[in-house]
């Protein structure tokens, strides 16, 4: 196969991932991971890596290398090395990030990849309205996960109004993403999207920011009762009434005991329900929990001290390249900065959540890769 034909049918199977990233975790894994290999072995790569940002790759390769650590070392080997290879899904944003494609394919990617959010929003509404999902989740296997992908979904749509105002599409896309992420209720992905949605909009368009943060609040009024409770929910700090913000000050209290007795490479990888309970508090009502409901605490606890400096390195990595990117115009410093925001939006929902479940890793190192600045990524033809 040529070159180019090589290029054309990498391209096509990204447009189908990006189409689907939303709804199938295994069609996800089919196509990102084959995709990635392909271009791993077959692709004349010369020289690429050496025009990789070296503070991220560098940073990228000793994360991953921590879960190997904490998991070889952990509580229980043997229950680590059955889930550990999941994360080794960044590895894939090298190949991809290699591609070197142009300004204009990447923004094909990411305006497909926004579309399919929207049409799995369609999907979570109407169960919703059939009465089938109070919490929706659409195909997704839990309203967590889809809703920090709505939450990607929202940002890049404005990064398409911004690119053309007056097209109605992009306000489509939105409004269902925006709809089916409040019928989510999932607080943190909100709190992400306003984070991110902050932070482009006042390098973007600080005037339609305002507008934006006005109509978000006039719509409040026609919210129904059980999405304003869950506004409300911010507000409740722990009491002796048991709610979901007390369950997870609880479950953070314990996570920080396992850090004081784990503390340099942890307890491994999926540890977590049989260390828990040990370290569960006498108030906290679940029994078991799959993780810590908190990114940087969750890393510390399985990765230890070691995985959670690595993790911050990784973050502080990621930054350094993102926001000293000089594209050679202003449509690529846009694309860039929006890609940035969405990093920063999933960085805050990761304050109340872990989000390193399977189907947002692959989208993660999906988006880096569309970002990672090889070879001139960002070039317009």
């Amino acid at each position: 196969m040529k070159p180019t034909q090589w290029d054309n049918y990498c391209f096509w199977a990204l447009l189908a991932f990006a189409a689907t990233a939303t709804a199938s975790v295994a069609l996800q894994n089919l196509l990102l991971v084959a995709v990635a290999l392909a271009l791993w072995i077959l692709r004349d790569r010369k020289g690429w890596m050496s025009r990789l940002p070296q503070s991220f790759a560098w940073a990228t390769l000793f994360f991953l290398l921590t879960f190997l650590f904490s998991s070889a070392l952990g509580v229980n080997p043997g229950a680590s090395f059955k889930t550990v290879h999941k994360y080794l899904i960044y590895l894939a944003l090298f190949p991809l990030g290699a591609l070197g494609y142009g300004l204009s394919r990447k923004e094909r990617l990411l305006e497909v990849f926004t579309a399919g959010t929207a049409v799995c929003a369609v999907w979570g509404i109407t169960k919703h309205f059939l009465g089938w999902e109070d919490r929706i989740r659409s195909f997704s296997g839990h309203w967590m996960v889809f809703g920090g992908l709505l939450m990607l979904g929202c940002l890049t749509a404005l990064h398409w109004i911004s690119r053309n105002p007056l097209k109605p599409l992009p306000w489509v896309l939105l409004g269902l993403n925006g709809w089916a992420l409040l019928l989510t209720q999932t607080r943190g992905a909100w709190m992400g999207l306003v984070a991110g949605a902050v932070f482009w909009g006042w390098k973007v368009n600080r005037k339609a920011l305002l507008i934006g943060i006005l109509a978000v609040a006039l719509s409040y009024v026609f919210w129904p009762a059980a999405l304003k409770q869950r506004v409300h929910s911010f507000g409740e700090f722990p009491t002796d009434i048991n709610n979901s913000n007390t369950e997870r000050i609880y479950i953070w209290e314990a996570g920080l005991r396992i850090i004081r007795d784990y503390p340099v490479f942890g307890i491994g990888q999926s540890n977590m329900e049989e260390t828990y309970p040990k370290y569960r508090l006498p108030k906290a009502t679940e029994p078991f929990v799959g993780h810590l409901h908190d990114n940087f605490l969750q890393v510390a606890a399985q990765n230890g001290l070691v995985g959670l400096a690595a993790y911050l390195a990784w973050i502080s990595a990621y930054f350094w390249m993102a926001l000293r990117f000089r594209g050679p115009d202003e449509a690529a410093q846009r694309f860039n900065w929006t890609l940035t925001c969405l990093f920063l939006a999933t960085l805050v929902w990761g304050l109340t959540e872990y989000t390193f479940s399977y189907q947002f890793m692959n989208v993660q190192a999906f988006l880096l890769g569309l970002q990672v600045p090889v070879s001139d990524p960002l070039k317009s033809t």
